[in-house]
């Protein structure tokens, strides 16, 4: 994350921003949610699957004692005899193991979505420095995290004693019961408490993953000198960019003043704005509008059309329309033809250039009209 330059933090984290802090590890997670996903997944199981592990394990138990008098352990059968010990109680409770790290991967895709931050594990020295360290243990953080501990603790035993209130006379009991009894009696206290903070622990959770959500959007909140640093590293200097587009205007200006000596015709309001149209027979499906402006723009190119001889015509609503509503490059639409049709014709009657008599004739010899 970017450094704290010493501004108040009040924009929203930028798409970059939040990245770059995936990228590094940094991520909105609640271990508290994650946990209780678990214990839920872990009580299903043993609820589901509970009995086919405690028969494996109770045949592996029943086997071991009733051969326990021939069992020769050498030294030579020491191997052997452990990975068969191992494997059997594998049997017994792979399946709980396998579910608990399916319930934990599938929480933190939910959480978090796919991940892989190599630069959260890479070697910083920073984090060697003890005085920084030191400094965590007095954070707001750390004092926030301190608070949940106990009120989590404080909750579970609530949940713990509320759960066996009105059963210590089981609990009591089973030590009176066979030892099958005994086993059913416990589990199925074991069971209740562990639904009931099964429960806690998972509004818990879900309360601690709106608060880590909250808090991470906090933690990246940027201030405005960060804002403006992160759209120069990325878009370049304001000031470049502002250079960049006026010479851009510049060049363009010079293009657009470069038609007008081209032009049929110069449509003006008479001084407020000026409108150059092209119209080439053989080019063109319609009359094009190849220069505009307004004021000083209007007054420079009515200043090259008087030079070069373009005719100059007032039409003032005509050059109204003209400005306002066609840009530079686009063909005069259907609702003006008829208007600039009028003009080009009387043009047509006082344009003495040769270039225009040479299109005109071109034109004449094509037996076209506008």
């Amino acid at each position: 994350m970017a450094e704290d330059t010493g501004g108040e933090k009040t924009l929203p984290a930028s798409q970059y921003k939040i990245q770059k802090a995936r990228e590094e590890g940094n991520i909105a997670k609640s271990q508290d949610l994650t946990a209780a996903f678990s214990l839920t997944i872990a009580l299903a199981g043993i609820w589901y699957l509970g009995p086919i592990s405690m028969k494996a394990m109770l045949e592996a138990t029943h086997y071991y004692f009733s051969n326990i008098s021939s069992l020769d352990i050498t030294p030579s059968s020491f191997t052997s005899f452990t990975i068969g010990t191992l494997w059997m109680t594998t049997k017994a409770v792979w399946p709980l193991i396998l579910l608990l790290l399916v319930s934990g991967l599938t929480m933190n895709l939910i959480q978090v979505g796919f991940l892989f931050a190599p630069k959260s594990i890479a070697p910083k020295l920073n984090r060697l420095n003890p005085l920084s360290g030191f400094k965590k243990f007095f954070s707001t953080r750390s004092a926030v995290e301190l608070v949940k501990a106990i009120l989590k603790l404080v909750l579970v035993s609530a949940v713990v004693y509320w759960a066996l209130r009105d059963r210590w006379a089981e609990v009591v009991g089973a030590a009176y019961l066979t030892p099958v009894g005994a086993g059913y009696a416990v589990t199925k206290l074991v069971l209740a408490v562990w639904f009931r903070i099964v429960v806690a622990m998972l509004i818990l959770g879900i309360l601690d993953f709106g608060f880590q959500r909250w808090q991470y959007g906090r933690d990246l909140m940027m201030t405005t000198q960060e804002a403006k640093e992160e759209a120069r590293q990325f878009e370049g200097d304001p000031r470049i960019k502002q250079r960049i587009r006026q010479i851009q205007r510049q060049m363009a200006m010079k293009r657009m003043m470069a038609e007008v000596p081209k032009a049929d015709v110069i449509i003006t309001n008479p001084i407020r704005f000026a409108v150059a149209l092209r119209y080439d027979v053989a080019n063109m499906q319609s009359p094009v509008v190849v220069a505009k402006g307004a004021r000083l723009l209007a007054k420079r190119i009515r200043e090259i059309a008087f030079e070069n001889n373009v005719p100059i015509v007032e039409k003032p609503e005509l050059a109204r329309a003209l400005f306002k509503n066609i840009e530079v490059g686009q063909p005069v639409p259907e609702n003006l033809f008829k208007a600039v049709a009028e003009v080009l014709a009387f043009v047509y009657k006082i344009d003495r250039r040769e270039e225009k008599l040479r299109e005109r004739a071109a034109f004449a010899s094509a037996g076209q009209t506008f």
